[in-house]
């Protein structure tokens, strides 16, 4: 056994497998308590924005058609709906769901061992 290796339950997990497992637990928890902490402070959406901004009015969106084509209208509302993501309490959602994926890819990544130790000689001696 060498010294990288750590032990766990009776299983052996290699020191970067064992820091894989480590990231992903440090980005889930520091992921949802960010996440947390961001819906509690987060302001109240402004409802006069939504009622009468410019980009909500039918002249709005049958201007744009007329300069831009129907493409042009479903960029523009895909570009407010991405915008939307990073205010308020859905940057609290954003956070928590971008958080959970890298844990995930950390998790992963350690699980199916993407990154191969190097074999010792001394390992195949006891065979």
């Amino acid at each position: 056994m060498s010294g990288k290796e750590q032990h766990f339950n009776g299983l052996k997990y290699g020191s970067l497998q064992a820091r894989l497992y480590l990231a992903s637990v440090v980005f889930l928890i520091a992921g949802f308590i960010g996440a947390i902490m961001i819906y509690a402070t987060a302001p109240a959406p402004d409802t006069a924005e939504q009622v009468y901004g410019m980009t909500n009015s039918p002249q709005y969106t049958q201007q744009l058609q007329r300069i831009g084509g129907t493409g042009e209208v479903v960029l523009a509302q895909f570009h407010q709906w991405f915008d939307s993501l990073w205010h308020g309490k859905r940057l609290a959602f954003t956070v928590a769901a971008l958080c959970a994926a890298a844990a995930a890819a950390c998790f992963l990544a350690g699980y199916f061992v993407f990154f191969e130790q190097a074999r010792h000689p001394d390992d195949d001696a006891g065979a």
